[in-house]
């Protein structure tokens, strides 16, 4: 009987210790599930804070994998592609939004960092495959896991295409102000506008067309384009440059804007089509002095309302350029023209002076000798001095003569007639009235010309320009000397003349200054014949006058080489 009462004793303290660790269970269970709540909270509030953060930042955020594929984005970053929900984006690359080009720089740059692990921070520029420029500062860094082992990548970026475009913007502006004095003429000035604008714009078909209020006509000074060859002067009609300068304002143009205009009667396609385009008005402050466009042959809406606001504020700046590097060029013209007008001058008073005093001076002494002595003289005598007198007067002459055709020509006075000419016929008579002075040297004159060949040339300038050369020839031959002069075609379809000479040659230097008024190239023939430089510069003028040019070929001791082209009569009449 007792064994079994204590038996229950003992099972109501188990039940007692039984409900004692049951309810202390009870209270860690309930503390533990209390906790594993207050973790889920927190979790929960974390996971909230983060998704905030990540869909609240103005900041691109992105995760990628190995092969470079977005696994977790924000919403910033999926609106920058045009896209609302970040999910949108998740599985693509940069290929899916970038151009090759563009995505195969980023793919390389993640590449680098799961390679190294190194992080990259750089401002890059990214061509969407709408063909737009986005600029973006980026972060970028190894993605790891819980065991430091990289599983891909993560960055944070920022849109700074507005601040990059302000500093291009401003950057265009500082070099086109600094460009009117680093720049030596307009040419140079407007290619440093079109490198300038090419930094902000599309500006691979770029041109200036400036507008002659009095003619009435466009010029184009600078003219890049990858279709179109440079206009000659025109009046440009109902062009879209002409709208510009009629309106006075920006035009961009679209397709649709084009027949709008076009259907108004305002403007007609001049040159070829261009799906973009855009023209500004170049406003100097007195008047529009022309228009700058640019435009692209392949694609449509290449400009932006914003490419307008950037060239509207830039375009004052660069016509006020244009315009005072076209007055500093005037005046850089004016003064090489004054320039070119005293050394006119001085060469005209040195030849005065010097070069028709002297022999003058030797032709009265003669006729002093003559008056005085002439009773005296032998027959002998008075050949040699009439001799000398005669020379004496033919230098003068042929002098008098350069100069007043010389004359004639810089004031305007001397018409240009030009007319067929028989080239062989012409030179042999030209070298008739130089015989005597061959002859008395001893020099053989041989003409290598063919009976048929003409030119279209002014008859007394081409005459003056083959006297002139063979004369020097002659004169700066020693005795039984031979002159060469040929005739022919070179490789551009026009007729080269030669007179060649074995005489005394020259030295470079002397050769680089025949052709220069403001220098002195005068010195004496082989037998002290007189020279004073005005013929070579007279032919120089007479050939040019014809489209043609004139050269030298010499050495010092081996004879020179005048050669000088102009067009043949069939060329002429083509």
């Amino acid at each position: 009987m007792k064994t079994e009462e204590k038996t229950q004793a003992e099972l109501l303290k188990e039940l007692r210790d039984l409900q004692q660790k049951y309810n202390s269970m009870k209270v860690l269970y309930e503390k533990k599930i209390n906790g594993l709540k207050q973790a889920e909270e927190a979790l929960a509030k974390e996971q909230f804070l983060i998704n905030a953060l990540m869909n609240n930042l103005t900041d691109h955020v992105y995760f990628k994998d190995l092969e470079s594929r977005f696994i977790r984005n924000n919403r910033a970053h999926a609106l920058s592609f045009g896209l609302v929900d970040p999910e949108q984006v998740i599985g693509k690359s940069d290929f899916d939004f970038f151009t090759e080009q563009a995505a195969r720089q980023a793919f390389e740059d993640e590449q680098t960092i799961i390679r190294t692990g190194q992080p990259i921070q750089k401002e890059e520029k990214l061509t969407r495959k709408d063909h737009s420029d986005a600029w973006f500062s980026a972060i970028k860094m190894p993605l790891r896991d819980n065991d430091g082992t990289i599983i891909g990548t993560f960055g944070i970026s920022r849109d700074i295409t507005d601040r990059k475009r302000s500093e291009l913007e401003s950057h265009a502006l500082f070099e086109i102000t600094e460009g009117i004095t680093s720049t030596d003429n307009l040419d140079e000035l407007l290619k440093l506008i079109h490198h300038s604008l090419g930094k902000v714009v599309y500006a691979e078909n770029c041109f200036v067309a400036l507008y002659n209020q009095k003619s009435g006509l466009f010029s184009f000074p600078y003219f890049v384009d990858q279709v179109d060859t440079t206009p000659f002067p025109t009046s440009m009609g109902k062009s879209c440059s002409a709208y510009v300068i009629r309106t006075v304002k920006p035009l961009l143009l679209t397709q649709q804007t084009f027949d709008m205009l076009v259907e108004q009667n305002e403007v007609e396609l001049i040159g070829s089509n261009s799906p973009s385009w855009i023209g500004i008005p170049l406003q100097a402050p007195s008047r529009v002095i022309g228009v700058l466009v640019l435009q692209h042959y392949e694609k449509e809406n290449v400009y932006s309302e914003n490419d307008v606001k950037f060239l509207v504020s830039i375009g004052s700046q660069i016509a006020i350029s244009i315009e005072r590097k076209m007055s500093e060029e005037e005046i850089k013209m004016k003064n090489e023209l004054l320039q070119a007008i005293n050394a006119e001058k001085d060469k005209f008073f040195s030849i005065i002076a010097h070069d028709l005093r002297g022999p003058l001076s030797a032709f009265v002494a003669a006729t002093q000798i003559i008056t005085e002595e002439i009773q005296t003289m032998s027959i002998e005598e008075i050949r040699d001095i009439t001799d000398s007198m005669k020379t004496s007067a033919t230098n003068i002459y042929s002098l008098l003569e350069n100069l007043l055709e010389w004359s004639r020509l810089k004031r305007g006075g001397m018409d240009f007639i030009p007319e067929k000419i028989n080239l062989k016929k012409n030179i042999d008579e030209c070298i008739d009235i130089l015989s005597e002075s061959a002859r008395k040297k001893g020099i053989e004159i041989e003409v290598t010309i063919p009976d048929k060949l003409e030119v279209i040339a002014d008859n007394h300038m081409f005459e003056a320009i083959i006297r002139n050369l063979v004369s020097n020839a002659i004169k700066f031959s020693a005795n039984r000397g031979k002159v060469y002069v040929t005739a022919g075609y070179n490789n551009e379809h026009l007729i080269e003349i030669k007179i060649s000479d074995s005489g005394i040659g020259m030295a470079a230097e002397l050769k680089n200054k025949l052709f220069q008024i403001d220098e002195k190239t005068s010195r004496p023939g082989t037998e002290g014949e007189p020279s004073t430089g005005l013929g070579l510069l007279l032919c120089k003028e007479f050939i040019e006058k014809h489209g043609g040019r004139i050269w030298v070929e010499s050495e010092v001791g081996k004879g020179s080489t005048f050669a000088f082209s102009i067009q043949q009569f069939e060329n002429l009449k083509n």
